[in-house]
Order: structure tokens, then sequence, then C-alpha cells
């Protein structure tokens, strides 16, 4: 044993041999990009009730493969492809907030129908304007471009890669270093500035998830930046509902669902103060110390 973390072992390997990360990369963007396919279809026909949040995971994968040899390659197709899959993560938006709004409601909420009937028409309207602009995306046109993406990104790695560069090792830690920072530097009740670094966690999450489908197994640094990347995202699904709510709905006849709501945050606070700061400072030391 070298003292070294698993993902900082990969990060110099495919600095030395970058064709083993090459196979693995194309094996798994492919993957990735018919699932979002897939997906698309399925939220379009209605068939399986994540077909929506699995959709937007399949966009998010893409798009931090896409980041991953972007450095390398100048090209509009990278651009494009990126900017196509962010659009359907924009138009899925607020289908995908309000099915988890419902979820959480119903669980603590069953016999308030008015409010449970509100949440499921809005859920309703909004996953048929989805639906509607799903209707109008031309998937083989999709799938093309996705490839044309992928090509290019591999060809100009090819071309452009210098055998033990640490540019990969380089361009994670960068990375990691800054979210790290940010959440050190950020007010807890700041929910905005929590949510942007929460998208910047699960970008390195799906970035690490690539790494570890070279082993074949989930890295431990997945999990950790998985664990960070719940906690914040159902505080602030939790914020996002408690607005809804009091703008709609007369506070006095809510009381005791938003007071639940309260006890639910301040619990995941209280997660985020001591949880996602060890977490943090575990990925630290592995990422980033001098052993790793």
């Amino acid at each position: 044993m070298d003292g070294r973390s698993e993902v900082t072992k990969l990060l110099n390997d495919i600095s030395a041999n970058p064709w083993i990360f090459l196979k693995g990369y194309i094996e798994y963007f492919e993957k990735m990009k018919n699932r979002l396919l897939k997906n698309i279809s399925y939220v379009f026909d209605e068939k399986g009730e994540d077909s929506v949040h699995d959709m937007r995971t399949s966009c998010r994968r893409i798009e931090a493969s896409i980041d991953f040899l972007e450095g390398f390659s100048k090209r509009e197709s990278s651009k494009k492809a990126k900017k196509k899959v962010n659009k359907i993560l924009k138009k899925s938006n607020k289908s995908r907030d309000y099915q988890v709004h419902l979820d959480f409601l119903k669980k603590i909420e069953e016999q308030n129908n008015e409010i449970i009937d509100y949440f499921e028409k809005k859920y309703s309207k909004e996953k048929e304007k989805l639906k509607g602009y799903l209707s109008s995306l031309k998937t083989s046109e999709l799938d093309h471009l996705l490839e044309s993406c992928l090509s290019f990104l591999v060809f100009d790695f090819v071309q452009n890669f210098q055998i033990n560069d640490p540019y990969f090792d380089n361009l994670y830690k960068k990375e990691f270093k800054e979210v790290h920072e940010d959440f050190k530097n950020t007010d807890r009740s700041d929910d905005k500035k929590l949510h942007k670094i929460r998208i910047k966690i699960k970008d390195l999450r799906y970035k690490t998830e690539i790494l570890g489908a070279l082993k074949g197994e989930t890295l431990l640094e997945e999990d950790m930046f998985k664990q960070i990347q719940d906690i914040l995202g159902t505080h602030h699904d939790l914020i996002i509902l408690k607005k809804k709510l009091v703008k709609k709905f007369q506070e006095d006849n809510i009381k005791a669902l938003l007071k639940e709501i309260d006890k639910e945050i301040n619990q995941l606070q209280g997660k985020i103060d001591v949880g996602v700061s060890e977490i943090f400072e575990k990925l630290y030391d592995n990422i980033c110390s001098e052993k790793a």
C-alpha cells in the first residue's frame, strides 16, 4: 500500500496510460447517451415513476463526461451537445420539483387534500409542458450530435494529450479545492450558494463515477460526494417547498405542515454544519493531502 487514495491512483494511471481510460470513457459515454434517449421516450410515454429523474441524471452525467475531455478540444460540437442537454434539464426543472414536493407531502400530509390536489395539478401541468417539448425534440438528431461530440472529443484527446501529463489529476484537484473553499466560506443560511455548491459536487460525483467505471466499482469518494449531494439537495427542496406553500396558502391553515418542514430543515442544517463539513475534510485528505 502506498497510502494514496483510489481516485488519485486512477488519475495518475490515466496520465501514464490514457488508452485504458479512453476505452472505459467511450463505453460510459455511450451508455449514458443510450440511457438518455431511452428515458426521453419513457417520459413521453409515461413509463416508470422515475423517468424524469433518470432522464435528468443522464443529462448531468453526459455534461460531466464532456467536461472531462473538453480541455483538449475547441470544437463547436461539444458546446452544442452541452447546450442541448442543458436545455432538457431546464425544461424539466419544474416537473422534477413538483414531483419531489409531492413525494414529501404525501409522507406527512396525506389528509390535506387541498394541498395535495394543488401540487398534483401543478405537477401534471408541468409534465405536459415537458412532454410537449420532448415531442418536438428530434432524438435521431440528438443521437447524432452526441456521437459527433464523442468522436471529436476522443480524436482531439488522442492528438493533444501528452503521456505523463498530470492534466486530469490537476483538473480534479482544482475543481475539488474550489468547491471545498466555497463551502468553507459560505454562510450556512445562504441556500442559493449551498445549491450552487451542490451542483458542483454533483459534477465531481459523476466524474468520479467515470473513474470508478474503469475498475467496475463504486469509489469511496463517489459515495462521499453523493452523501453531500443528498443532504444539500433535500435541504434546498424543503426550503423551496416552504416558500411555495407560504405564497399559495394562508399560513394559519398550514401551521402544522410548516412546523414539520421547519423541523426537517433544522435537522438538515445540523447535518450540513457537522456531517457535510466532516465529509468535506475527509475528501480533502483523500484527494489533496501530500500522501494523495
